[in-house]
């Protein structure tokens, strides 16, 4: 595998090789991370339906247990009012450490065991560099209900920190409350204070805000890291773009960093996705106040999957598709049309078995994206015991579907469809 080296300076290797690394040093991320796994537990704790996040109950509790709680006054807090523990919930589920369960129809955060044992076995260096590198490649804002994105995430804070406060000095001057809401977001913020990257003041007079800031300060360690971010990421732009097979998902940037941390050997391991091609899915499909359940085996797929479905609602198969779903991370993952330009999966090539399905998950087979018809599936059920179906089969009907090309006069089955 290629490498990325020498790009470190002299002075960002002294001090980022005399930087302590522990619960509390150059930030209380550890600190405060492990507090998170603590309230979590063995158990788990409910998160919501639609994005997952913290229940609203738990996060009062929560605050408290962090290095620095901040005084929220909301009557109903939102998980992104505690922009610590929005941040903390990023890397949380960035790092593999967590997934997502459906109990009883409820959702619920739960702790991976076979991850958190690797993360017990970690140094605190170790642990420091693992939640960094999980910001780094896998800290989608859409992990905590922001906007989806599918280009670089760390890109915000990089400008931010490199341009906006060890930049122009008139930008410094411009920054304010309203600007970190944006760029780089109160959770980006929140985590660069976390990991020590910044020094953030605050002033009680500033009325009405759940965290008033009223200075923010690059520190030593922030200067070494962010640069040193920085030049990876265009040396890295530019092995791509002379070599578009380079393997830009390795974590190449990790070896000229370890050769100046000895305590840094392991990393976290992600965790592997079982396949799951010898068992029988039940998906529950659902079109306006129509469903389907239709038994289908591990091997099928998802093209075939799609002319089921189509088949069961009585749709032609006449437009494009994708489907949606989110997956452990809690990112949007797309399977496409064969013949869509996409650089992601491509139906047929991908069966329903390889998909990090669970029972209670929720997709959506998107179809016709003029006519935006929406079909939601739920996965009932996932069994390697008496296996009967040979192919897509619909085992239960009930209501009528909506017709495809309804006529003039029955324009009322597409609205309640969508």
């Amino acid at each position: 595998m290629k490498m990325i080296t020498n790009i470190l300076t002299p002075e960002q290797i002294f001090y980022i090789k005399n930087q302590k690394f522990s619960d509390t040093e150059p930030g209380t991320l550890l600190k405060d991370f492990s507090s998170l796994l603590d309230f979590i537990g063995s158990a788990g704790v409910p998160v919501s339906g639609k994005n997952n996040l913290l229940a609203i109950k738990l996060l009062p509790h929560l605050n408290q247990l962090m290095s620095n709680p901040l005084d929220v006054k909301l009557k109903r807090p939102q998980q992104k009012s505690f922009p610590h523990i929005n941040g903390l919930y990023l890397l949380l589920r960035a790092s593999g450490l967590s997934e997502i369960v459906i109990e009883k129809k409820e959702a619920k955060l739960m702790l991976d065991n076979q991850v958190l044992a690797d993360w017990h076995s970690m140094n605190s260096t170790e642990r420091y560099f693992a939640l960094l590198q999980a910001w780094w490649y896998r800290g989608n804002p859409e992990i905590i209900g922001e906007r989806e994105r599918r280009d670089f995430y760390f890109s915000e804070c990089l400008y931010f920190f490199l341009n906006m406060l060890c930049g122009d000095p008139d930008l410094k001057t411009k920054l304010d409350v309203t600007y970190f809401r944006y760029g780089p977001g109160f959770h980006n913020l929140a985590l660069m204070e976390l990991f020590g990257f910044v020094r953030i003041e605050q002033n009680a007079a500033l009325s009405g805000e759940n965290w008033p800031i009223s200075n923010v300060e690059p520190t030593v360690l922030g200067h070494a890291l962010f640069n040193y971010l920085y030049q990876y990421q265009q040396s890295l732009n530019k092995n791509i773009y002379n070599d578009p097979s380079y393997d830009h998902e390795a974590d190449c940037w990790s070896y000229e960093l370890k050769t100046h941390l000895p305590a840094w050997e392991k990393e976290i391991t992600q965790p592997a996705m079982k396949e799951m091609q010898d068992s029988i899915f039940v998906f529950k499909v659902t079109l306006a106040s129509a469903y389907r359940k239709i038994a289908v085996p591990g091997t099928t797929d998802l093209d075939e999957l799609a002319r089921s479905i189509l088949g069961a609602f009585e749709f032609d198969n006449d437009h494009l598709y994708e489907f949606i779903y989110k997956n452990r991370n809690g990112i949007t993952e797309r399977v496409v049309h064969p013949y869509m330009e996409s650089a992601g999966l491509c139906a047929d090539e991908c069966v329903v078995g390889e998909l990090p399905l669970r029972k209670g998950m929720a997709l959506t087979f998107h179809f016709d994206f003029g006519d935006d018809w929406r079909f939601q599936l739920v996965v009932e059920s996932i069994s390697s015991e008496n296996v009967n179906y040979s192919e897509p089969t619909v085992i239960e009907r009930h209501g009528e579907p909506v017709k495809q090309y309804p006529d003039w006069e029955d324009e009322d089955d597409w609205d309640e469809a969508n």
